[in-house]
């Protein structure tokens, strides 16, 4: 008992707890550290006043460590009682964040302090929380007791936690969480100058703490960000084939009157397309998404708002939307979907997975927002384009209809010149679904 005054100390006394009083030194750290030196088991248990714990809780921590016997602590997860319209985002940041340490540091990075477990002697052996700085009941702790044995995360081991320390204006968030990078910056600092000496002799923790957390967020930048990586899953952006084949793509369509103008040309040509549709730029344009089926062309799914980072706050419900609009518009069901801007998250493609969607993204893009004249961009497309490829071009631009970056005029002057100058290297022109040996559609 910590000096509370919210009455938890005569709550948890009625209930048969030992209750052991340390009001000198208001602070959780020194309140855990006291509680742990009266501690009499073998296991530890950390756990927070405002959560509901399942009737499994201590059952599966003891299950955990005396199956694992490698283990010196464990943790798990807490979701929000209320949460906050953003908590969906925080737990799967928190989900891949721990999975991808867990594999590069041997550890979770994040570690709940309400729901965390270690075994006594080791936590002796370590110095407890005595002279940490730095997030000392969760990474601080954790990274002591790494050096003992393994730190181990199990993800059903999860409490239901009061959204009480969050309930404060945006503003203030983002300001805490600044202030929090900043305490996590001078801690990485510290500790690579506390490494720098025995770099030469033994690899420690605090000392790969900086390099390690670069490269963790290098992987998950790359992996949003760039439209052709595979860090999170299989995402297809061309074939492996020496065939002089390649695959003209079209985003954010329907958007007349550049879509038909586009179809008017690939028609002349005798070329099949592939055009990944914006859900409400269908309601819009349904006949145009009609005629693109009946000229032969494939059509995917590329969400229903066109949300510049849709790959983070994902709704099934929103692919699902846009594959009901376009079955009904065409009565065709895709089985192809591009992320908007080509970001990418883990749980953005295990959700396509449920829905039977294949993420399809591209080598080589057009940016027509940025060229010059019709020639130039198409001399870039042509050169440095090779078998296999797919291109990006776009019709339209999002959801927006009656702004200048929604007029195609460029794109539409560009294509024919993209497609002389690939017939003339020998270039035949396929669909997504051609190119890959995929089928196009789902059964509805």
């Amino acid at each position: 008992d910590n000096g509370s005054t919210d009455g938890t100390a005569e709550v948890a006394a009625s209930y048969g707890a030992r209750v052991v009083p340390c009001p000198e030194k208001k602070s959780v750290f020194y309140a855990r550290q006291v509680g742990a030196d009266a501690a009499r088991g073998e296991i530890i248990a950390q756990a927070d006043a405002d959560s509901i714990y399942p009737p499994d809780w201590v059952s599966r921590i003891a299950d955990l460590f005396a199956t694992r016997p490698d283990a010196v602590a464990v943790t798990g997860r807490f979701v929000y009682k209320d949460p906050p319209i953003w908590a969906g985002l925080e737990y799967r940041l928190r989900k891949i964040t721990n999975t991808l340490s867990q594999v590069l540091l041997g550890r979770p990075m994040i570690i709940s302090g309400a729901t965390f477990a270690f075994r006594r002697i080791d936590f002796i052996a370590s110095n407890g929380y005595y002279g940490l700085t730095y997030a000392a009941d969760q990474y601080g702790i954790a990274t002591r007791l790494q050096q003992h044995g393994k730190v181990r995360y199990d993800d059903k081991l999860k409490v239901i936690t009061s959204a009480r320390s969050v309930e404060k204006p945006f503003s203030r968030i983002i300001f805490d969480f600044a202030c929090h990078i900043g305490k996590w910056a001078r801690y990485c600092s510290k500790c690579t100058l506390a490494g720098a000496g025995d770099f030469v002799t033994r690899s420690n923790s605090r000392r790969l703490t900086v390099p390690v957390s670069v490269m963790l967020i290098g992987f998950l930048v790359y992996g949003y960000v760039v439209p052709q990586s595979t860090a999170f899953g299989k995402v297809y952006s061309e074939a492996p084939t020496h065939e002089k084949l390649i695959a003209l793509t079209f985003d954010d369509g329907p958007n007349e009157p550049y879509t038909s103008q586009i179809l008017d040309i690939l028609d002349q040509q005798g070329i099949k397309a592939t055009f990944f549709l914006v859900g409400k730029n269908v309601l819009l344009y349904p006949s145009v998404a009609q005629r693109m089926v009946q000229d032969g062309h494939l059509i995917g799914n590329h969400t229903y708002s066109h949300i510049a980072n849709h790959a983070l706050t994902i709704s099934d419900k929103d692919i699902a939307l846009t594959q009901d609009v376009i079955q009904k518009t065409t009565g065709l069901t895709p089985h192809f979907y591009r992320p908007p801007h080509g970001k990418k998250s883990p749980w953005e493609i295990e959700e396509l997975k449920r829905q039977q969607l294949i993420e399809v993204t591209w080598t080589v893009s057009a940016n027509e927002l940025r060229g010059s004249t019709a020639l130039s961009i198409a001399n870039k497309i042509a050169g440095s384009s090779d078998p296999g490829e797919i291109i990006l071009l776009h019709d339209g631009y999002g959801t927006d209809h009656n702004i200048p970056q929604a007029n195609k005029s460029l794109t539409v002057a560009t294509l024919p010149l993209i497609i002389d100058q690939l017939k003339a290297k020998g270039y035949r022109f396929v669909t997504v679904s051609e190119l890959l040996n995929i089928p196009a559609y789902n059964e509805h």
